[in-house]
């Protein structure tokens, strides 16, 4: 069996789509809507957003439940379902005008993505992966951000010119149509049923003997509860802060600029996390993911210290860029630590309650931030909070690899 060929890669490259329908598409372009949709159905913005709210809600949900759907009726089938329930919500979303039906269907789109990742996509990585699997990992869930940056001026312009209505036609269809490669393409959730090793095993007799051992121990390595649970919360902790970029065109004001300027530290701050999701994987296969995550974790505080402390333009730029940086740790990082602390084998059971987590705190972050600001009229406590949630996630993250380095040893 081969551990090198372009199967791998080409899965690889239909977990990206997948990225895109699951995240990409539904999520991270859908801000471009809530605007146009209020004012063409003269609702609150709110009341419009809700639906979005509502989809990253179940979305958080379904990641508890995927991991026993696949072992049930497979992966081919559970990813099916995923695609035809975001693809077809949000067809339908461009033929409602009540927001009861978008809030129906915002749920059932919820539903759909979490079937779809981040947990279906992040075993398929584990499985067909061994060397290089930081680096893919990082490629693949950051198209996430690579189709918010590169589609969410797409659909403003079709917004303009086609309506809201159609162009959350064609979102629905481009849903399908980026998922339909791993729909369409045979292959197996496991190499070995397709006739492949997982990437870069040592087909070797000895090289197989020595992946058995592996497996073996990560079989049978207890996984404690208490460590896990400091996991959990450095995770919700993180995700808290992905709200905070969103609000710096209201930061901006407050500083007596422009909105324009601050949707350019937004802008800024979205292109950043997308080279720091790409390199994070990378240095991870090199320095080890704690190693590398503390290093992230570092650079987020002086961020935070900066958009604290200074109020002269260029820095406000540098931390902008900087705090980009904090999109990669909730969906990189944690990736590749569970795996690191607790192994392959218990991957598959306690990843899908981390990226509920995940999901849990982008859903509240946004309006943490912003209750922040009503109750204080400043964003600096916002930035403080961040810097101190960095800092206790830097002890948290070094005692959890500190317990397990002693438990290893032992």
């Amino acid at each position: 069996m081969q551990s090198r060929s372009r199967m791998h890669w080409l899965v690889a490259v239909m977990m990206c789509g997948l990225a895109i329908s699951a995240v990409g598409l539904p999520i991270m372009t859908n801000g471009v809507f809530i605007t146009p949709i209020a004012d063409s159905l003269n609702v609150y913005r709110g009341s419009v957003a809700m639906h979005n709210t509502l989809t990253l809600f179940m979305k958080a949900v379904m990641s508890l439940y995927v991991p026993r759907l696949i072992s049930r009726f497979g992966f081919k089938r559970t990813i099916i379902l995923g695609v035809i329930l975001a693809g077809g919500s949000n067809y339908l979303l461009g033929w409602v005008s009540s927001l009861w039906l978008f809030n129906i269907l915002g749920t059932l789109r919820g539903i759909g993505t979490g079937l779809l990742a981040w947990v279906p996509l992040t075993i398929v990585i584990n499985e067909w992966f061994s060397e290089k699997h930081g680096l893919v990992t990082s490629v693949v869930l950051s198209f996430s951000s690579i189709t918010g940056a590169i589609f969410s001026p797409v659909f403003s312009n079709l917004i303009d010119s086609l309506g809201w209505e159609q162009s959350y036609r064609i979102m629905g269809i481009l849903i399908v149509l980026f998922a339909l490669p791993a729909i369409l393409v045979p292959f197996t959730l496991d190499p070995r049923d397709s006739g492949y090793l997982p990437y870069g095993t040592d087909d070797s007799e000895k090289g197989m003997a020595r992946e058995r051992e592996v497996v073996k121990r990560d079989e049978q390595r207890d996984v404690s509860l208490f460590l896990f649970v400091h996991l959990f919360i450095f995770t919700l902790f993180q995700t808290l802060l992905i709200g905070v970029p969103q609000h710096f065109p209201g930061f901006a004001q407050s500083l007596s600029y422009s909105s324009d300027m601050g949707a350019t530290m937004l802008s800024i701050a979205m292109v950043s996390s997308i080279g720091f999701k790409l390199g994070l994987g990378y240095v991870s296969d090199h320095w080890g993911p704690v190693r590398s995550t503390v290093s992230i974790l570092a650079l987020i505080a002086v961020s935070s210290v900066i958009l604290l402390t200074f109020e002269l333009v260029p820095l406000l730029y540098v931390g902008a860029f900087l705090f980009g940086a904090a999109f990669s740790i909730p969906s990189v990082s944690v990736t590749l630590l569970t795996k690191e602390f607790f192994g392959r084998y218990n991957f598959t059971r306690l990843y899908p309650i981390l990226a509920f987590s995940t999901s849990l705190g982008g859903a509240i972050s946004l309006a943490a931030v912003g209750f922040i600001y009503d109750f204080t009229g400043s964003y600096a406590p916002a930035f403080a909070v961040a810097l101190g949630i960095n800092l206790v996630n830097i002890l948290i993250l070094l005692f959890i690899s500190n317990r397990i380095s002693k438990q290893k040893a032992v």
